[in-house]
């Protein structure tokens, strides 16, 4: 059986809990996914070799003092520090003596057969953690040693360069011109119609052209293996051929006609893309030697999954044939970008010789499902997943839990750790919360369309999964049939205000073609008030972050004027300091466009 969820790459519930009750503060808990290396090679071990059956953890800071820092350890390690002692003496200490030229280092030694190690660091003098909460998953193949520095969630698969505190550096990823406005909308194309085919999405084209959405997303196309199948019609991701197209959908003539519709009409096209693993029936299979194999040399499966076959990136045979069949796609079908599935689950360099081949063809966009590994976004992608303002700000919203200078602090905090020029995607559902945590109206109740507002207005790509847009109000099944109900598109207008505004203000465009974001005093904590402003345009924003109407005086200040107020429709002026009544939930939107 699966773990909890084919795609769902949560923490279980009971670590979930733990979390929120223990760790939650707005820039200092971070949604890890799991870190899967597979080759470390060229990488210099100045401490000598990694003992047998350990993970060698390797820590940077700025003052090189290290005595008072110590790990906080759970997971597959022999002895977690719950066993140790009580917080925060139970943590494994980092020894002073023990250093190379990057910092000093511990080695922890594992469970027979690990999976995973999860860590905080902890100053042990008087239990202040430092960062997130980490994650780290193990394979037969990797990683022996992992990197994490002061000042940085990320943690690198091979020593990173810089200083341990130092600001983000600049984005070598190529940025396509027509996605510095766009917004993303994931297509279920299983439930998308009764059919579930291309060519029944196809009709659909002209009102999501009318919403405004630019880029399609389409959930993986290509055929489902049979052996070890979950369900009826087994899970998109597990893929029985790279370069071929599921025949639930349609042929690859379907997929070609919808595709050119799709340009023809001004919308971009990405494809899903899994590159960790393959189904059990997957040619490569024959192959043993490009997968990861036990000590008894069976084939593995990535854990949680067990429908897939885990790949090995240390085979370079595969590699490269993985980056042929993406070429594929971009050269025969006119695609022009990919989002990653689990990005995390191959490494960063395979990515950016990946990113390379493609941009010879033509200018592609990459997303990438993972909020951990930073380094990814440095070459190989433009954006990846907001995971940390979905589970640690928006979802925590409608409970109380969370204030303007929470979200205030979890912006700023993420903005220090962004190359610049990337940003993430913003998302308040997607295929993977749908089917496993809940509809939108279950999260999130009133705040749904605040929440929804938040996502378009702060730094990001806005991302609108099949169905948002009518008020979707049930879980679709993953492993079966079940369309999506049309019936109702009352929130259709909702979401092509926020587009229209978004794609016609360039205070609200993406990375460096938009503004940075500007805080304004409100005297209420809970209302959010901010501007962003880019070449004069600006966008004016208020949310109530409660459940009961609250009243705010805003010091605009040089943010004064006249603004049109999105959704009501009329316009307004805003003085230096002026009160405004929000309703429960409430958000007010003015823009102004020079």
């Amino acid at each position: 059986m699966v773990k909890m969820a084919r795609r769902f790459k949560a923490f279980t519930a009971s670590v979930v809990a733990v979390l929120m009750a223990a760790v939650f503060m707005a820039g200092n808990f971070a949604y890890i996914q799991p870190v899967r290396a597979a080759s470390l090679e060229g990488v210099t071990q100045a401490a000598g070799p990694v003992p047998d059956g350990s993970l060698r953890v390797h820590y940077q800071r700025a003052d090189q003092q290290y005595g008072h820092m110590g790990l906080w350890l759970w997971g597959d390690v022999k002895t977690p520090s719950e066993q140790a002692g009580n917080w925060p003496g139970g943590a494994a200490a980092f020894d002073g003596n023990q250093t190379t030229s990057y910092g000093a280092y511990l080695d922890i030694p594992l469970k027979d057969n690990a999976a995973h190690l999860n860590f905080i660091v902890v100053d042990k003098t008087n239990g202040v953690k430092e960062g997130g909460d980490k994650y780290v998953a193990l394979t037969a193949s990797g990683p022996k040693e992992v990197w994490i520095k002061e000042g940085s969630d990320e943690v690198y698969l091979q020593e990173p360069s810089g200083p341990p505190t130092g600001g983000p550096e600049d984005s070598q990823a190529n940025f396509p011109a027509w996605s510095q406005d766009s917004v993303i909308y994931e297509v279920n194309v299983r439930q998308f119609t009764k059919e579930g085919t291309f060519a029944a999405f196809e009709a659909h084209l002209p009102r999501l052209k009318e919403l405004g959405a630019e880029i399609l997303w389409l959930m993986p196309i290509h055929p489902i293996s049979q052996e070890k199948r979950v369900g009826t019609l087994g899970s998109y991701y597990s893929v029985a051929d790279y370069k071929a197209v599921n025949p639930e959908f349609g042929t690859m003539d379907d997929f070609q006609h919808l595709v050119d519709k799709a340009h023809d009409m001004g919308f971009k096209v990405m494809l899903d893309w899994v590159a960790n693993h393959t189904g059990w029936d997957h040619p490569w299979i024959q192959n043993k030697s490009w997968y990861v194999t036990d000590a008894g040399g069976n084939i593995v499966a990535p854990e949680g999954w067990s429908d897939a076959a885990e790949l090995n990136y240390d085979n370079r045979d595969m590699r490269a044939a993985m980056i042929d069949a993406m070429v594929y796609w971009v050269r025969e079908a006119d695609i022009d970008g990919f989002r990653a599935d689990f990005a995390s689950g191959a490494p960063q360099d395979f990515w950016e010789t990946a990113r390379r081949e493609l941009d010879r063809i033509k200018p592609v966009y990459m997303l990438a499902e993972d909020d951990t590994q930073i380094g990814l976004l440095r070459q190989a992608f433009n954006s990846n997943y907001n995971m940390g303002l979905f589970y640690n700000i928006m979802k925590q919203i409608p409970g109380g839990g969370v204030s303007a200078a929470d979200v205030k602090a979890f912006l700023e905090a993420q903005a220090k750790k962004y190359p610049r020029g990337a940003y993430p995607m913003n998302y308040i559902t997607n295929h993977d919360a749908n089917s496993w945590e809940g509809t939108a109206s279950e999260m999130f109740g009133g705040a749904e369309n605040l929440m929804a507002a938040l996502s378009f207005t702060v730094p990001g790509m806005p991302l609108i999964y099949s169905g948002q847009e009518a008020g979707l109000n049930k879980r679709l099944q993953f492993f079966e049939k079940d369309e999506i109900d049309w019936s109702d598109l009352s929130k259709q207008d909702f979401y092509k205000r926020l587009i229209q505004t978004k794609r016609e203000n360039p205070a609200l465009w993406n990375g460096n073609a938009g503004g940075p974001i500007k805080y304004l005093a409100a005297d209420d904590g809970q209302v959010l008030a901010f501007e962003r402003e880019k070449d004069g345009n600006k966008v004016f924003v208020l949310l109530n972050l409660s459940g009961t109407a609250r009243t705010a005086a805003v010091r605009a200040g040089a943010s004064a004027g006249r603004y049109y107020d999105v959704f009501g429709q009329s316009y307004t002026d805003i003085g230096a300091e002026q009160s405004f009544t929000l309703a429960p939930w409430g958000y007010r939107i003015f823009a102004k466009s020079e």
